[in-house]
């Protein structure tokens, strides 16, 4: 493994007074998945040069977007430069299909690094690429709306037990109470998590991971939906 592919960046844990139905409990645990299928061809790694990886997705040919936090280096208290962060799509057991790096990151203004649920809705980053991706991997579509309670959803990453592969953690639903502009969801991630995708059953990006809860005995996922950075896009 090369020094631009190392460790993993951490997703923060909260303890959250969310009640969760039985019926939205999911028990499913994650799987692996081809890589090379829709929609998953457009989930990648993001790798920087501060040893840190997470999970980011497509969603232009020239555009994707992952957790802020897996771009601050913690050693120097700052964010990392665009050239460090790379964007790896195809990622499966040390081959790869796309190799890339940030031109430009856009951020939250707010955003400084902090991790806490107060911070966790501003924890997304836009990274604009160097080099477009392959012309036959489709971006994930953008929902327009963020989902109900009990929305059936699906989350996709590198984790930490198995980060030489895409796994998927499919059976999640949304909990009946939102957090601090969040979308809480019923689904057990791990570490390596981070910046990835939450879809619903049509494909479309409904948010990315940032932080993993409990609410008494069940795991929860913490995401921020695609309307946090949506105005965004055409800046």
């Amino acid at each position: 493994m090369s020094r631009a592919f190392p460790t993993l960046a951490l997703i923060a844990a909260f303890a959250l007074p969310i009640p969760v139905q039985a019926e939205t409990v999911s028990g499913a645990a994650r799987q692996r998945v081809d890589i090379a299928a829709p929609p998953w061809n457009a989930v990648g790694q993001v790798n920087t040069m501060a040893y840190s990886r997470c999970t980011g997705v497509l969603i232009g040919r020239q555009l994707a977007v992952t957790a802020a936090h897996c771009l601050y280096n913690r050693a120097t208290k700052r964010f990392l430069a665009p050239g460090s962060v790379h964007f790896v799509l195809g990622y499966d057991r040390g081959t790869y299909r796309f190799q890339t790096v940030a031109r430009a990151i856009r951020m939250d203004p707010g955003q400084d690094g902090e991790r806490s649920l107060a911070a966790a809705p501003r924890d997304w980053a836009l990274l604009d690429l160097a080099e477009p991706a392959p012309a036959d991997i489709e971006p994930l579509r953008l929902a327009g709306e963020p989902p109900g309670p009990g929305t059936a959803l699906a989350a996709a990453g590198f984790g930490r037990d198995r980060a030489y592969a895409l796994t998927v953690a499919e059976g999640c639903r949304t909990a009946s109470q939102a957090a601090n502009d969040l979308i809480v969801a019923t689904c057990s991630i791990i570490q390596g998590y981070s910046g990835g995708p939450l879809v619903d059953e049509s494909g479309a990006l409904v948010g990315i991971s940032v932080a993993t809860a409990k609410a008494g005995e069940h795991d929860l996922m913490l995401a921020v939906p695609v309307a946090a950075w949506r105005e965004r896009l055409e800046r």
